[in-house]
Formats: C-alpha cells, sequence, structure tokens
C-alpha cells in the first residue's frame, strides 16, 4: 500500500472510495498508449482538411488578385480608350509602363505622375505595390502586342498582358499552379486569362 494513503484518504470526501493497492499517482502504460492513438487519429482527420482549407485560400486569392487587376485594365480602358502598358513617347510594348499606369495618376496619353493635379487626373487603379505572382515571387509584366506573340519563358516574368486585347493572367507552368494547390484545369486556364498560351 502507498506510504502516504492516510493522506490521501483523509484529503479524499467519504463517498469516494481509494483504489484498490492505495494512492494512484501516474497513468499506466496502456493508457498512454491509448491517449497517444487516439490523438493521432484526430490529427490523421484535420490534417488534410485544413491543407485542403489552405489550398482553396491559395486559388481564391490569385483570383481575387486576377480579378482585381483586370478590372483595373477595363477602368484604365474606360478613361483612356486604350489598354495600359505602352511607353506613351516610343509607343513600344512596356511592362514597367503597365505597372506605372495601374498604380500611379495619369494624363490622357498615359504619362503618369505620383501626385493627382489637372493634368494627370485620371488613377491610380490599383494600389501599391504590383501583385505578386505566389508560383514565383515576381512583380514583373511581360507585355505582348498580341495573344500570338510568344510566351516569356517561364520564370521570367510574374505576370503576362496582351494589349491588343486587355487579356491579362499569370505566368505559370500547369505544374507550378499545382504546386501551390491549383490542380483544377478550368481554374489554371482562367488564370492565365487568355495572356499565356503555350505553358
Amino acid at each position: 500500500m502507498c506510504s502516504s494513503h492516510n493522506k490521501c484518504a483523509r484529503s479524499l470526501p467519504r463517498h469516494v472510495r481509494m483504489p484498490r493497492g492505495g494512492c494512484r499517482r501516474a497513468f499506466s502504460l496502456v493508457e498512454l498508449v491509448i491517449v497517444v492513438t487516439i490523438i493521432g487519429v484526430l490529427a490523421s482527420i484535420a490534417v488534410p482538411r485544413l491543407s485542403g482549407a489552405a489550398t482553396g485560400a491559395n486559388s481564391a486569392a490569385l483570383q481575387a488578385t486576377l480579378a482585381g487587376v483586370r478590372k483595373a485594365i477595363d477602368m484604365y480602358f474606360a478613361e483612356h480608350g486604350s489598354y495600359p502598358g505602352y511607353d506613351p513617347s516610343a509607343k513600344t510594348p512596356s511592362g514597367d509602363w503597365f505597372i506605372k499606369q495601374l498604380t500611379m495618376y495619369s494624363d490622357d496619353d498615359g504619362n503618369t505622375n505620383v501626385s493627382y493635379s489637372t493634368t494627370f487626373q485620371f488613377g491610380p487603379y490599383l494600389r501599391k505595390p504590383f501583385p505578386t505572382n505566389p508560383t514565383n515571387d515576381l512583380d514583373t509584366v511581360r507585355v505582348k502586342p498580341t495573344p500570338g506573340t510568344p510566351d516569356p519563358a517561364d520564370g521570367s516574368y510574374g505576370w503576362v498582358a496582351v494589349l491588343s486585347h486587355g487579356y491579362f493572367g499569370i505566368l505559370a507552368t500547369d505544374g507550378a499552379l499545382e504546386d501551390a494547390g491549383i490542380d483544377d484545369v478550368g481554374v489554371k486556364k482562367g488564370l492565365k486569362g487568355g495572356a499565356v498560351t503555350t505553358l
């Protein structure tokens, strides 16, 4: 019997009986194994559900980012009559000008300025900084004049825009999108938005 049996017995109410053999100080090995097994089963149920939720969140966040940029492109077009991404002086496609024209104030011709004035009265259409592609961590844009213009190499830019149609999409292979948890073929095609045709 436990040497402190009398102490244990005195601290318990009268209607509570002492376990056989005296005071009980620890869990048995069998009890510990059962508890660990239950925790393992619960974890095996919860972890896939949580990772599935994270995957869905990645896809939803990327779709929301693309929707925001595409809306900004449409607003720019409505006010300027052309899509962003042309260097106003050289009249050539430019990813830097694409970002500036969406994130800064602009005039009728697409020249940009950091502050509003009667000349620079349009925009900004997006808040800075320009969104980052979650598959390669790049915030750069490759501007293509037409959908038929060859796509840039994977990983060389974050996004692709097509000036003739206003398309905008993510520059990522199907494998990179799958690594980010986006497996649905229709969703992948929508993320590329007609801008990326060969990846």
